[in-house]
């Protein structure tokens, strides 16, 4: 892996090094501005003075030197089979999280599932996980799950035993038939910046040209799915899923009267007049 640093004194110079774009679609009386603004604050913070004239290129060749670089990313990054639900590889920064390393490799995600506040999980077994899989597979047979990309915030548990907002951003690496779908997962703390209780649910796909397209994006509030019953949740999701209370009636192994009183209660509960208003105010949330 190289990286290569090279300090430009001026507009024109940089002109001559972005022989890689189209100059085309470059504005460069805005990116002149910008150019001068960041001088200013070189000049301002005396930083230009520490900067030297020409950086050489750094190599890092080796695990421990990558490692090194990690260490200094505000992030945590995993490698997961989720066809297999087990971990291949962690950065240090995991231990931003109450988890037991050898635990979390001999359990996989149902290990670390646990470190997720009670109300979130169940907002993301019941909702999100499902979305994701669902997505997953529709991707995979597509041949283009390497464009798509996840993202999904939730609290977690910290070494402190205090919950934390974390945000989750997973792109898939490899899947097909003969292959297991391996993602690569990037978690960062965003505790001081979330301003709401929601958990928000993002998934996109990466143009050819590098533009994102959005094709699902959800937002759920744990506090409302906390207040219905284990079974009114069960008889909710089969709701979703567009099944009859005969159905759910079958599924679960109780009568249709039952199914119809989970659902009066869960319309009273939620203050919605129907199920369709119910799947409304739930997909809104």
């Amino acid at each position: 892996m190289r990286y290569a640093v090279v300090r430009t004194t001026s507009v024109a110079q940089i002109k001559q090094k972005v022989n890689f774009m189209n100059a085309k679609s470059i504005d460069f009386n805005a990116f002149n501005e910008h150019y001068s603004y960041f001088q200013q604050l070189l000049r301002k913070n005396k930083m230009e003075e520490v900067a030297p004239e020409k950086l050489e290129k750094y190599h890092f060749p080796d695990v421990q030197q990558y490692e090194a670089l990690l260490k200094m990313t505000p992030g945590i990054i995993l490698l997961v089979d989720y066809s297999q639900h087990s971990y291949l590889y962690h950065s240090q920064n995991i231990s931003l999280l109450d988890v037991d390393i050898d635990l979390m490799y001999q359990y996989g995600t149902t290990y670390t599932f646990c470190l997720f506040h009670k109300d979130h999980y169940e907002v993301m077994r019941s909702q999100i996980f499902p979305e994701m899989y669902k997505l997953f597979s529709e991707y995979i047979i597509k041949g283009e799950s390497h464009n798509l990309r996840l993202a999904y915030c939730n609290k977690m548990r910290t070494p402190s035993g205090e919950y934390k907002w974390f945000m989750h951003h997973l792109s898939v690496l490899t899947s097909s038939k003969n292959e297991p779908v391996i993602g690569l997962k990037h978690m960062i703390e965003i505790d001081q910046f979330k301003k709401d209780n929601a958990i928000d649910f993002t998934a996109y796909v990466i143009n050819p040209d590098n533009s994102q397209n959005i094709i699902l994006k959800k937002t759920f509030n744990p506090e409302d799915a906390s207040i219905l019953s284990k079974r009114e949740k069960e008889v909710f999701t089969l709701l979703a899923q567009g099944k009859t209370s005969k159905q759910i009636a079958n599924e679960l192994n109780i009568s249709t009267h039952t199914v119809n009183n989970h659902r009066k209660n869960m319309l009273q509960k939620t203050n919605t007049a129907n199920v369709s208003e119910l799947m409304s105010v739930a997909s809104q949330r």
